[in-house]
């Protein structure tokens, strides 16, 4: 029996163990030292020790990643989603030591992780794409030129972390001396790497225009050796606080049927023209002047359950699949449209003092339609978990699943630690999307 190394942590990585001994496979698990959530690895076949402490030094750590793959002779390592799973160093090491990587290659995942890059690359294959600049002296004159807002990431940064948006003249002051100190840093020998992803010593910095009341719109594709291109659906955030996506839906509605066909036309020309292979998300915001095209991610998307839930695949052992050169047959793949899917992601806020959290009850209550992800253990403190629980609801129409989750959300009870559920369950009573009555029933949050 083959061996592969589930380099995750908490629900994906759960997930992912049972979808692997599913096809065959034998999983190990890693966990760290310092991680007192374990849930992970108790259906795993074994489990490998990360020493360090933080998701840098132990889940994120290429090194020894590569090294417990080493150790427990694995075949493969499947990374799920996050930060490793979008680091082209984990691919390049794990060739080097002649174990297989189920995701692109390394030079697809540097190409689609530097931000310029996948924006110069979009933009040659005919893509629309904002006014951008990567750079101090180029930043500074993109906002003399298109005015503000705009828009600052990490070139090469991930899951939005560290990403800002500019209003004010004083506040471009302060984000063009930042740039031009981060410069410094990097031509003085700065850390770059993990603190890029979230500004720091070393960043390079890229901006763009901000698009006002800009709708994000993801569209998920699978793509054999073969380079075709097989559509897993598409989603829109709803309710997005800084780089936390707290409410994602699908199908995606109030967007022309032929724009949205124009994003499907121009992910499949982007994935093809890059070379990308596996499961990608091509990310766009839709304004008043039409769509432009955002980043790519050559992994599994964190809405990946919705994807599930419209195509009645297990989108993990697809990964594999095509990692193992598979060609889904023509027509295989059909995206079930008239199901409406809604998840919610109930966030955990950071403890000012920056202490572990301990969450002291969690009650999840059943709601006709509605599965939970979650992998926490109660009597465990909550060190490096950014998230209690994924609610996702599926039903006949948005309004419905609205209702289902609210419905949820109001009558879960999670104390201990904070999180963002009222602030999903105000949204939602104010959206419109569910009905009045249901709205003023579910205030137990």
């Amino acid at each position: 029996m083959k061996r592969v190394l589930i380099a995750n942590r908490g629900a994906i990585a759960a997930r992912a163990v049972d979808t692997f001994r599913t096809l065959g496979w034998s999983p190990i698990a890693v966990v760290a030292l310092s991680d007192p959530q374990r849930f992970h690895t108790l259906a795993a076949d074994g489990c490998e020790y990360l020493e360090g402490a933080g998701l840098a030094e132990t889940y994120d750590h290429v090194g020894r990643i590569v090294e417990a793959a080493r150790r427990c002779g694995a075949d493969a390592v499947y990374p799920g989603y996050g930060a490793l799973a979008e680091d082209p160093e984990l691919p390049r090491q794990l060739a080097a030591a002649g174990i297989s990587f189920i995701g692109p290659t390394a030079e697809v995942l540097a190409a689609a992780r530097d931000k310029d890059h996948a924006v110069a690359t979009a933009d040659r294959l005919g893509l629309p794409v904002l006014p951008h600049a990567t750079g101090h002296r180029q930043i500074a004159g993109l906002v003399k030129e298109i005015g503000l807002p705009v828009i600052l990431k990490p070139v090469t940064g991930c899951g939005g972390l560290g990403v800002r948006i500019v209003q004010t003249e004083a506040e471009a002051e302060q984000a063009l001396a930042l740039i031009a100190r981060d410069e410094d840093d990097g031509r003085d020998g700065g850390s770059g790497g993990h603190a890029a992803a979230v500004g720091g010593e070393g960043t390079d910095w890229y901006a763009e225009r901000y698009v006002e009341q800009g709708r994000v719109v993801g569209v998920t594709v699978a793509v054999d050796d073969a380079g075709t291109v097989h559509p897993l659906g598409e989603r829109e955030s709803l309710l997005v606080d800084g780089s936390m996506k707290l409410l994602e839906a699908s199908p995606v509605e109030g967007v022309a049927p032929e724009l949205l066909e124009r994003m499907r036309r121009d992910t499949a020309r982007l994935v093809t023209g890059m070379g990308l292979r596996g499961v990608a998300t091509v990310e766009f915001i839709v304004g008043a002047r039409g769509h432009y095209f955002l980043e790519v991610n050559g992994r599994l998307p964190l809405a990946y359950r919705m994807c599930e839930a419209q195509t009645g695949l297990d989108v993990v052992a697809l990964q594999m699949e095509l990692a193992q050169g598979a060609a889904p047959a023509p027509g295989r793949i059909r995206v079930d449209r008239d199901t409406h899917c809604l998840e919610a992601r109930l966030f955990i806020e950071p403890a000012a003092d920056g202490a572990p959290g301990r969450i002291t009850a969690l009650e999840l209550v059943p709601e006709p339609g509605v599965t939970y992800n979650c992998a926490l253990d109660v009597r465990r403190p909550v060190v490096l978990d950014n998230i209690v629980t994924q609610v996702l609801a599926c039903g006949d129409s948005r309004g419905a699943t609205a209702g289902a989750v609210l419905r949820a959300v109001g009558g879960s009870g999670v104390s201990g630690v904070a999180h963002c559920a009222e602030e999903i369950a105000v949204w939602l009573r104010g959206s419109g999307l569910v009905p009045e009555r249901l709205g003023s029933q579910a205030l137990g949050v």
